[in-house]
């Protein structure tokens, strides 16, 4: 398999085992810039291991690759190994050397790719929890900052490789999210797996070091219903939040694990759904119950984290969260009404659109059609929607997304072919790939295989959308369609037929 690309042509991993497997010996990317000055720089005799600190720590999976290293070499149980500077110490430059087989460089360039970009937010993502976790373990008047700012940060190590190796499922699952979904369910049903689970298994076989481990334990952190007792004692905004009579959890919030926890939570949500999201104030409520500030001081840590991660830590996946603070409607009425808006399913809006419009013709619903193909089926780089009339047995395609017009008009999608007659007959799917799609390239209208690569999936519909008439559906990848793509397609097709099921 291909190491730059998602999946290549082998099935989507699905649950923990098959992820674990698909992960664990994954090369880790990391910018070709830095890979390749530090590969000039083990050359150099004169280089010392402090002369490329700064190199380390400009790369997150370079650097935690090298603390990984320096963990196997010393089983680091008692959390010597702190920092990634400790580590290629211990490692030191022959060690170095030999991890090099370990990278797969990547380049940024002004047009990246889609998985490069997502990786890149990610990354993002992940240097603000971290800043914000380090700020909160300050006001603590703690001095464990900067350990927190590595665990936080290699906290994330499995989504990074996910978003890189596995993008369109992790599309898929954050569209889950965004509509609604609670992400343990969303990543279960997407997954088959929690994230959490599955990066504490990696980490066990990448030999990481047991404080990044700790952090997802709940022997170490908080759990769901201690969560709430912590945030109960901070209600009230105005006022200083109670003190915990319970052992354990005066132990947990003593422990700066809680900060990069949260901080991890509060850093995802934002990004996912905005500075406004809904569970943000739940998790500033029980730092500010671990730290015993007013709850102000802690928005007001983690907006200024923010915006230090946008000065120190700007990958150019995506805009830095602290951007999102200079929106004067951030938490008005109107903003939170497109917050909710965001939320809604595009299916669920041709759903309600179509129950509005009653009379809608052929052209409307396929109109309708393409814009929710395009919102609820990302891997979708080339759609067609055709009519069908059963009068005068002709084929023509309404509307399309990806394809030159030209090439399209230029087709004889008239010209007899067995799949667009069993299309135009009787209400069906399918998804063709590999094998399946080569043997039904012939029994497709004449010149339309000039637009199907040797890699592309192919997924095909059809039903009734007005009286003798048909809808046709085409759509087409480049990389893969994923189970959920074949089951929102068979939704909208449904939703739009004249007969609905």
């Amino acid at each position: 398999m291909n190491d730059t690309t998602p999946f290549g042509n082998d099935t989507t991993p699905s649950g923990l085992n098959e992820w674990l497997h698909f992960l664990k010996n994954k090369r880790f990317p990391v910018r070709a810039v830095n890979l390749a000055r530090l590969k000039t720089q083990i050359k150099r005799t004169e280089d010392t291991l402090d002369g490329i600190q700064a190199n380390i720590a400009s790369d997150p999976l370079l650097a935690f690759a090298i603390l990984n290293e320096a963990n196997r070499i010393v089983p680091n149980k008692n959390n010597e190994i702190k920092t990634p500077f400790h580590a290629a110490a211990i490692v030191g430059m022959k060690g170095l050397e030999k991890l090099l087989p370990q990278f797969i460089p990547y380049e940024i360039s002004k047009k990246k790719s889609a998985h490069l970009i997502a990786f890149l937010s990610e990354l993002q993502t992940s240097y603000e929890a971290a800043a914000i976790a380090r700020h909160w373990t300050i006001k603590k008047l703690s001095s464990h900052e900067d350990d927190i700012f590595w665990v936080t940060l290699f906290r994330d190590a499995a989504r990074w490789l996910l978003w890189f190796y596995a993008y369109p499922t992790m599309t898929t699952l954050n569209q889950k999210i965004k509509q609604g979904e609670q992400a343990s369910q969303a990543e279960i049903s997407t997954l088959g797996c929690r994230i959490d689970e599955l990066t504490v298994h990696l980490c066990h076989a990448w030999n990481t070091p047991n404080k990044i481990i700790d952090s997802f334990l709940t022997k170490h952190v908080p759990n769901h219903k201690e969560l709430q007792s912590l945030a109960h004692l901070a209600h009230h905004p105005d006022e200083l939040p109670g003190f915990t009579e319970d052992k354990r959890l005066n132990i947990l919030t003593n422990n700066p694990l809680i900060f990069s926890y949260c901080a991890n939570k509060v850093a995802h949500q934002a990004n996912l759904m905005g500075w406004n999201a809904k569970n943000l104030p739940f998790f500033y409520r029980v730092v500010s119950t671990a730290i015993h500030r007013h709850l102000g001081e802690i928005i007001q840590s983690a907006h200024l984290a923010s915006a230090e991660a946008a000065t120190l830590y700007n990958t150019g996946g995506r805009a830095p969260l602290a951007q999102q603070l200079l929106d004067p409607n951030l938490y008005s009425e109107s903003k939170m009404d497109q917050t909710t808006k965001v939320a809604i399913s595009p299916i669920t809006t041709l759903k309600k659109a179509l129950e509005k419009a009653t009379d809608t013709d052929t052209k409307q619903k396929a109109s309708l059609a393409l814009k929710t193909i395009k919102q609820a089926i990302p891997n979708a780089q080339h759609s067609i929607i055709f009519k069908h009339s059963n009068s005068n047995a002709t084929t023509t395609p309404l509307f399309q997304s990806g394809y030159q017009s030209e090439t399209i008009r230029n087709i004889q999608w008239n010209a007899p072919s067995e799949v667009f007659k069993k299309l135009s007959t009787t209400k069906s799917a399918t998804h063709l790939f590999g094998s399946k799609l080569d043997k039904l390239r012939a029994e497709l209208p004449h010149t339309s295989g000039q637009i199907i690569e040797t890699n592309s999936h192919l997924m095909l519909a059809s039903t009734p959308t007005a009286d003798n008439e048909m809808s046709l559906f085409w759509l087409e990848s480049r990389t893969e369609f994923n189970e959920q793509d074949y089951k929102n397609l068979k939704h909208i097709v449904s939703l739009i037929s004249h007969t609905p099921v």
